[in-house]
């Protein structure tokens, strides 16, 4: 036991927490064998190093620049097509053509097809002006139809078997009556040759013949595993593994705020459950990560927005703005949100440390504001008499309606912001445990790495 350690980095926003960066630090600070995906295929996690190499990654770890193998578990929802994209990519603009071969797939991870890509843009689409905000890959549209239709869910497994195409034409087939009402709806003007493009190609019947050969390159070219390679291989080893998480705390089905939420459970102690079905006996030691400052790409609550702040603190960022990401907003750090998601997780004994990225930009700027707490924060059913936000714990259709709620009176609050002026520091090292002396003491866990650069050279680790 002594031997084994395991991080799991769970980003404590709406996501854009700097994943990226973190992973591929800690990977080489913990000389990780294996890089573990949980969650699903991700808008993109930049990885700059020292070297001068970029790359924004979503179904490969960010361990992938220094070589270190990524094991797709089967608590991440795969996109083959775009799998084997991204596989080309780093072969085209990095020189890694041996990506696949550095890359494990647990045969019962849930993949998404593009059909699901299809009805996801269509569904956000259909919301015209109201967006929900969507990555639109189709990751969650996939897991809503393996809980409610199991039959037509497509796992690793199954991508070279003979009966694939009949599942995913019935897939198809299946989706297609779903959303009939949005296929004979109208879009707005804007949207109307993107929808007319989706729906034509949901109608294709060639696009399951497509999506059957792209599954089964998939299946010839990567390693699927079986169900036990996980815990003899990845777990079973001596040494260290990071375990990369999609998505943000702040968008979990159950404990974002409703609907501008993800399917997918984003939560690290579903991580901790799947460790413990496994049989993991290591340790394991869970990182808390987000910028120095609030962001949130797309819609939803978002207290500390300030669209004046958008050029100072967000100057070589790599977030780009989509229809269905929605625009990049920036605002001041919000403690309150980051209280609020700690506290889903089960409170700052369930963190061993936190990570706080773009502290960089704060410096560059001179000062730092942040939100203490909210004004217009009043109504005792979802905050407490200090302000902050309350959690109640719960499942199905009324823990929806009551985090819906909860976002309402979120959009109706107003950041308390305060602005603490920088100090001249020394060094970076002083910098980073200014920052980590500050969040640490306002948030109740020890800060251990603060990012003050793009490199992993640039990560001060406390």
């Amino acid at each position: 036991m002594a031997n084994k350690k395991l991080f799991i980095a769970a980003d404590l926003g709406p996501g854009d927490g700097g994943k990226g960066g973190v992973v591929h630090a800690l990977s080489l600070q913990a000389n990780a064998h294996t890089i573990v995906k949980v969650g699903g295929a991700q808008g993109s996690h930049g990885v700059r190093n020292s070297r001068g190499e970029s790359f924004a990654f979503s179904q490969f770890g960010c361990g992938t620049l220094e070589g270190t193998p990524t094991f797709v578990s089967r608590n991440f929802v795969v996109g083959p097509y775009q799998l084997l994209n991204e596989a080309d990519e780093l072969r085209r603009e990095r020189g890694i053509a041996d990506a696949l071969d550095r890359l494990t797939i647990d045969g019962r991870a849930l993949c998404a097809t593009p059909v699901h890509r299809c009805v996801s843009q269509l569904r956000e689409l259909a919301r015209k002006g109201k967006p929900k905000g969507t990555v639109g890959t189709g990751m969650g549209e996939a897991v809503a139809d393996a809980e409610e239709n199991p039959e037509l869910a497509v796992y690793a497994a199954e991508l070279g078997s003979p009966g694939l195409r009949d599942k995913l034409e019935a897939l198809r087939e299946f989706k297609i009556r779903q959303i009939a009402e949005i296929l004979e709806g109208d879009f707005l003007e804007a949207d109307r040759l993107t929808a007319g493009a989706r729906i034509a190609e949901l109608r294709d019947e060639g696009i399951t013949d497509w999506t059957l050969g792209r599954f089964s390159e998939l299946s010839r070219l990567a390693r699927i595993v079986p169900d036990d390679y996980f815990a003899r291989e990845v777990l079973g080893r001596d040494g260290r593994v990071v375990i990369e998480s999609s998505h943000g705390v702040l968008t979990d089905r159950l404990y974002g705020f409703h609907p501008h939420t993800s399917r997918l459970r984003t939560l690290p102690s579903r991580t901790r459950e799947m460790l413990a079905e496994e049989g993991y006996d290591g340790e394991v030691a869970t990182i808390g990560l987000f910028r120095a400052y609030g962001i949130r790409h797309g819609a939803g609550p978002f207290v500390t927005e300030d669209s004046s702040m958008l050029e100072r603190l967000l100057p070589g960022s790599s977030k780009d703005e989509n229809r269905f990401q929605g625009k990049v907003r920036v605002g001041a750090l919000d403690l309150v949100a980051l209280r609020y998601a700690i506290e889903v997780c089960g409170g700052p004994e369930a963190f061993n440390g936190l990570a706080v990225t773009w502290f960089d930009q704060i410096l560059a700027n001179g000062s730092w504001p942040i939100c203490e707490s909210y004004l217009g924060a009043d109504d005792p059913e979802f905050f407490a008499s200090d302000r902050q936000i309350l959690v109640r714990r719960g499942e199905g259709e009324a823990q929806l309606e009551r985090q819906r709620v909860l976002g309402e009176r979120l959009c109706a609050c107003r950041p308390n912001v305060s602005t603490v002026t920088l100090p001249e520091f020394p060094d970076s090292e002083a910098a980073a445990r200014f920052c980590a002396d500050r969040v640490g003491q306002a948030l109740g866990v020890p800060v251990r790495m603060v990012s003050v650069g793009p490199t992993e050279d640039h990560k001060e680790f406390l």
